[in-house]
């Protein structure tokens, strides 16, 4: 089986009662109803979460989504961040009325891929299954699951697991994956406390990548919070990226402050808005026309929110299906949202799906009835020589400019101009990026050293190799070394030897263990040249393992001791002193009897001083004899 390298995650939809969960649950062996009231009315209410563990070691997130008609909000919550629907249809009863309204919400959110899983076969006699597949692919012509690959399955016999298996590692091996470049951002689908830990939040994350003890911004309501702990799959993680759902502990606030529908994002890197302009389709049969100023129910991301529709060129549409329409959604509440963003809308009541769209605009402004109007969203739409560059390089992070035209169809005017207004920026000879994709890696960098003297306050810095490594599954590493570089110009970094700090940072004692640590070294420094083991000073300081070899590793990269064996430390203070004590009493040369009479060492302690003077190039040792140099 081919294997995966990237993060996906799968939603289970189709009718109440055809198998969705009992399905996730066969492939995964996790039964997502976990409320006791989807266990007594056996439907599913709230989204349900399942890893699926691959045969390559990768992990896929599974969400059911909940079928029936009353919990469609949780549906459009489910279905927001995923890249690839099995569709599940019961052999059975075929397609039915709330599958056509989830595969209407599947096509405006533009989700690409699908397989069609006919569940339950063992309803239905062999011979007819066949017949059974024409008719339902016959139901879902004009949809994205017209192509799509079809399997048969039996989920209570664990009948076609394998194939259905096979056939998600083909669907999304030539997916476009979720850009890890880019801003992180994490729609919240669910809230909740645990005991000693405080509130945890989880999402399925839309971009960019979240690293844990960030600090982090809850929108709409510009809460600064900290991400503590970081879990996918129930396993802990350091870090998380696009495509994974994650679960993040936010110490120190109440489930009160946070809800369903806000988002996560590294502080001071989106804003809100209540004022969106955006390209919107209807659906095919409309209950009653849509009015100008109709109140619909919006569905972004996890977010529900009231708006009213703004048209600038009629007063109500009851137009084709395939008609496009320019227009404005003013919002009750804000919301987080971006350009290119999916959202679904629906009639408060009678309560249905009317329409969906994509955001051409996320901070609209109010604009006069005419094609004055019409005309300037046209163009938005269209999207703005930048706009079509960071859609480019947000793919691709480096381009030459052959590569960019070919992506954006710009003209050499139009390059020079970005170029002469910093919007792009040259690397190397002819490797190009973005401005905004430099700003986003210098604060993923700094964030990433500020985090590490956090963590390690002893170590001097973090080595190159560690911050390429941790960087290059979201950058190309020729930019990685780039931003590095400019971030050392401007003085916000520096390196020595092999690692990178912050400026302003110096190696120090942690709090919690600077008493401990200063008496290591106190009694290290009492002991002269004869000191115990280095465990030693540990075990007496009640000093753990993991501390104490991070102070070893302080000292002797501070030059505040050095190795005199692989077990024993020697202060720097009395090596000099007693070289000091040497050199005077013999200027010239020195042999080993004279050490040993001099500074009082016994063998144990003698041959590993005069090797060390000999490594440190104090002495050079000549037959028998050693001599300053």
């Amino acid at each position: 089986m081919r294997g995966l390298t990237n993060h996906y995650t799968i939603g289970m939809a189709g009718h109440i009662d055809h198998g969705k969960t009992t399905l996730t649950k066969a492939l995964t062996g996790v039964d997502t109803d976990r409320l006791k009231e989807e266990k007594e009315r056996q439907i599913s209410i709230e989204l349900g979460y399942a890893p699926l563990q691959m045969e390559d070691g990768s992990i896929l997130s599974i969400i059911d989504v909940p079928g029936h008609e009353r919990f469609i909000r949780q549906m459009i919550a489910g279905v927001a961040g995923i890249d690839l629907v099995i569709l599940v249809v019961a052999a059975d009863e075929g397609v039915m009325p709330q599958t056509k309204e989830h595969l209407e919400i599947l096509k405006f959110l533009q989700i690409k891929k699908g397989i069609i899983a006919i569940t339950k076969k063992d309803k239905v006699e062999e011979e007819l299954l066949e017949l059974v597949e024409e008719e339902i692919l016959d139901e879902l012509e004009g949809t994205i699951f017209q192509d799509a690959p079809v399997v048969f399955l039996n989920s209570i016999k664990k009948d076609g697991m394998e194939e259905l298996k096979q056939v998600i590692i083909n669907e999304l091996k030539n997916l476009q994956v979720k850009h890890e470049v880019g801003n992180f951002r994490l729609p919240i689908d669910q809230v909740f406390s645990l005991k000693g830990q405080g509130t945890v939040v989880r999402g399925t994350i839309m971009e960019g990548v979240i690293q844990n003890d960030e600090t982090l911004e809850v929108l709409p309501s510009g809460l600064l919070v900290k991400a503590r702990q970081l879990q996918v799959h129930n396993a802990k993680v350091q870090k998380a990226k696009a495509g994974q759902r994650v679960a993040v502990n936010l110490p120190n606030i109440s489930t009160t402050e946070i809800k369903r529908g806000d988002v996560l994002v590294h502080s001071h890197t989106y804003e809100t808005t209540d004022t969106i302009d955006v390209s919107l389709q209807f659906v095919k049969k409309l209950q009653h026309p849509i009015k100008q100023r109709s109140l619909i129910k919006v569905h972004i991301g996890t977010a529900e929110v009231l708006g009213r529709i703004v048209f600038f060129d009629r007063n109500e549409y009851e137009g084709e299906y395939s008609e496009e329409v320019l227009c404005q959604i003013r919002l009750e509440d804000e919301i987080t949202a971006k350009r290119g963003d999916k959202f679904i809308i629906r009639r408060p009541t009678p309560v249905e799906t009317v329409g969906g769209g994509w955001i051409i605009q996320a901070k609209g402004s109010k604009y006069k009835f005419g094609k004055e109007t019409l005309h300037r969203l046209q163009k938005v739409k269209e999207g703005i020589p930048e706009q079509r560059v960071k859609q480019a390089l947000a793919k691709h992070y480096l381009l030459e400019i052959k590569g960019i035209q070919a992506e954006t169809g710009l003209t050499n005017k139009e390059m020079e101009s970005l170029i002469e207004y910093g919007k792009i920026i040259q690397i190397k000879k002819g490797q190009f990026t973005g401005s905004d994709i430099v700003l986003d890696l210098k604060e993923r960098l700094i964030n990433y050293i500020l985090s590490f003297h956090q963590t390690y306050p002893l170590k001097a810095g973090v080595s190159k190799a560690e911050l390429l490594s941790s960087l290059m599954n979201s950058f190309p590493s020729d930019l990685v070394e780039y931003v590095i570089e400019i971030l050392q110009e401007e003085g916000i970094i520096q390196r020595r030897e092999s690692l990178i700090n912050s400026v302003e940072f110096k190696p120090h004692f942690p709090k919690a263990w600077k008493k401990r640590m200063e008496q290591v070294v106190s009694r290290l420094e009492s002991d002269g040249l004869t000191p115990k083991l280095f465990v030693e000073y540990g075990r007496e300081a009640g000093l753990p393992e993991k501390e104490l070899h991070e102070l070893r590793y302080y000292l002797i990269y501070q030059k505040e001791a050095y190795e005199l064996s692989d077990k024993h430390l020697i202060s720097v203070k009395n090596l000099v002193d007693s070289v000091g004590t040497l050199k005077k009493k013999y200027p010239q040369e020195l042999a080993l009897g004279q050490v040993k009479d001099e500074l009082g060492m016994s063998r144990k302690y003698l041959i590993p001083y005069v090797e060390l003077l000999d490594s440190l190039g104090i002495t050079q040792r000549i037959d028998k004899k050693r001599y300053w140099t």
